[in-house]
């Protein structure tokens, strides 16, 4: 038996209160959808608690409403004493909780007749704030309710949370995840920033999600994407349905914005209602078209701009085999030059997006050091040594980043021709002083992702006087009993991990920790020794068998029919 179920025991059997057993509220997976402001003034009928709920169901029964935003949380507030339900004002933002229990709280005093106390225990999950973004949180939270027995007999609590505290089943029925599209690094081509918002009525949606990219970045991404959508620019009228069926939003003045920073607010808005809605989109500014030769868009007609950093599919991936790299497919052929040879003696190695670079990790006498240069050509070593690198990884065409000895973080930065300048990245947020045994870029070279004594850590990617600062670190919890071993990024917002465990060796994380989904662990032996993905979300693992892939977390892992063996280092572009 556990601490907190001994503790609800003893409680139930000192008290003699009769009351109903503690019950848990169940996991669920995926959230649903906006802001929490859009919908505390709205009208909708809302049901009251359960009649004859006793205390313990009807602390739950909050719980288990308080997500719902409809007229000021009415849902929540109908739990309360009158008194309560005018007085309570729950501070912005909730928190996610789950495995919660109630049970009646020990008193050293009795408590008047039609008076419960009663303790409120879960385990936290995270924060929703008021930016509609999630922020992962653990520990157990735990607080006393007062519960008191009206003159109708039924019992409402008259001391709530100074908080909203929700279950997660709660909040994966109201909200849903949205990706809010912002630009990259260099403003050439649209980014995800993870929200979350209401999604019922779904009418709604498209006016939520414009709100909330005109408002701009989440807090957490702030330093690290940019916008072409002016300060203070907002929908002039509601985004809804025009008679032909597009989507119409129209903005307020955007002032003097050159056309190809119309060309990017339109890639903004039209990949940011693309989970919310099928239409087409007729973008306008003040009434007018924003774009005066284009009238309606869709995700395809701006597809350079979601493509700026993804891999080039062609590409077939390469491994790290015997010391030299070869080709990832069945001729498993070594590529050309000394990195092909054994020359270089590569340990681990990472190709550009485009396929036009290397950049090798290979063997010196007393370490190793980083050798960056054309495919199939002479790579030059940089002054950038130590016993320990980890595996490069590239953020476009001319940047390559690697970790050092577990400590330092180094990009090497292209100086021209096949000239290569290192410069140190300021990654004391991320690190804390902790050893690093995995580093990834995103594709869109805005995020990092890090295994840290075996979790998941996420930072931005600031651009700082011409030096990168990895800021706005937040750790992803693992799972009960499940350390990390290594990371790759699926997509710009959700990464694969692998773990050191034997019953979910591999899970695919959204970026912001929210969602852990296992793939099957059917086929692979650990330890697992590297992942990496390629395009169409393909996940090849290896282990000491062989190179195993899969493209969705129910897929049976597959042998990766190439004629490369276990215990080699697979690795996609980018």
């Amino acid at each position: 038996m556990g601490v907190r179920s001994a503790r609800r025991l003893a409680a139930l059997v000192v008290l003699l209160l009769g009351l109903s057993a503690c019950a848990s509220i169940p996991q669920s997976s995926n959230p649903k959808a906006v802001k929490e402001v859009d919908e505390s003034n709205a009208t909708a009928p809302v049901s009251p608690p359960p009649s004859g709920a006793d205390p313990l169901a009807l602390v739950r029964s909050f719980v288990d409403l308080a997500a719902a935003p409809e007229s000021n949380h009415e849902a929540a507030r109908l739990h309360l004493t009158p008194a309560a339900h005018q007085s309570w004002g729950p501070l912005p933002g909730l928190l996610i909780v789950d495995n919660v229990d109630t049970i009646p709280a020990p008193q050293p005093m009795p408590l008047p007749d039609g008076v419960q106390m009663v303790t409120l225990q879960a385990d936290k999950v995270g924060r929703l704030l008021p930016d509609s973004s999630f922020v992962p949180e653990v520990g157990e939270y735990q607080i006393q309710m007062r519960v008191e027995r009206q003159p109708d007999g039924q019992w409402r609590i008259a001391t709530p949370p100074p908080e909203l505290v929700a279950s997660r089943g709660s909040f994966n029925a109201v909200y849903r995840p949205v990706p809010i599209y912002f630009l990259d690094h260099d403003s050439t081509g649209v980014v995800p920033d993870l929200r979350y918002v209401v999604s019922q009525p779904a009418s709604t949606l498209p006016r939520r999600v414009i709100d909330l990219l005109t408002t701009g970045p989440s807090e957490g991404l702030r330093s690290a994407v940019n916008t072409a959508i002016p300060p203070g620019v907002h929908p002039k009228t509601n985004t809804s349905e025009a008679r032909d069926g597009a989507l119409e939003v129209n903005l307020s003045d955007l002032g003097d914005v050159p056309r190809e920073n119309r060309r990017l607010i339109a890639a903004q808005v039209v990949f940011s209602l693309q989970t919310v809605s099928n239409a087409r989109v007729r973008i306008k500014e003040e009434g007018l078209p924003l774009l005066p030769d284009v009238q309606d868009l869709r995700p395809t007609d701006l597809v350079p701009y979601e493509a700026n950093n993804v891999a080039r599919p062609d590409l077939p991936g390469l491994a790290v085999v015997d010391e030299r790299l070869v080709t990832l497919d069945r001729a498993a052929q070594p590529i050309p030059g000394p990195a092909g040879s054994g020359e270089y003696e590569v340990v681990r190695a990472g190709q550009s997006a485009d396929g036009s670079q290397i950049a090798a990790v290979a063997r010196r006498p007393g370490g190793v050091v980083l050798r960056v240069g054309p495919y199939g050509g002479y790579l030059p070593e940089l002054p950038t040594v130590g016993a320990y690198m980890s595996k490069p990884t590239w953020r476009g065409k001319s940047e390559v980043w690697t970790v050092v000895d577990g400590r330092d973080v180094v990009r090497a930065l292209s100086s021209g021709g096949n000239s290569w300048t290192p410069q140190s990245v300021d990654a004391r947020q991320l690190t804390g002083g902790r050893s690093i045994t995995d580093l990834r870029l995103s594709r869109d070279g805005t995020r990092v992702a890090a295994v840290i004594d075996g979790q998941i850590v996420v930072a931005g990617v600031s651009d700082e006087g011409g030096h990168a600062v990895l800021q706005r670190a937040i750790s992803l919890p693992s799972p009960e009993g499940v350390r990390i071993t290594g990371v790759e990024w699926r997509e710009n917002d959700s990464l694969v991990a692998i773990t050191d465990s034997n019953a979910t060796p591999v899970y695919e994380v959204s970026v912001d920790g929210f969602r852990w989904d296992p793939y099957t662990a059917a086929n692979l032996g650990q330890p697992l020794t590297a992942v990496t993905v390629g395009s169409g979300a393909r996940v090849v693992v290896a282990d000491r068998s062989g190179l195993w892939e899969s493209r969705d977390t129910d897929d049976v892992w597959s042998l990766l029919q190439v004629p490369i063996r276990g215990g080699s280092i697979p690795f996609f572009p980018g």
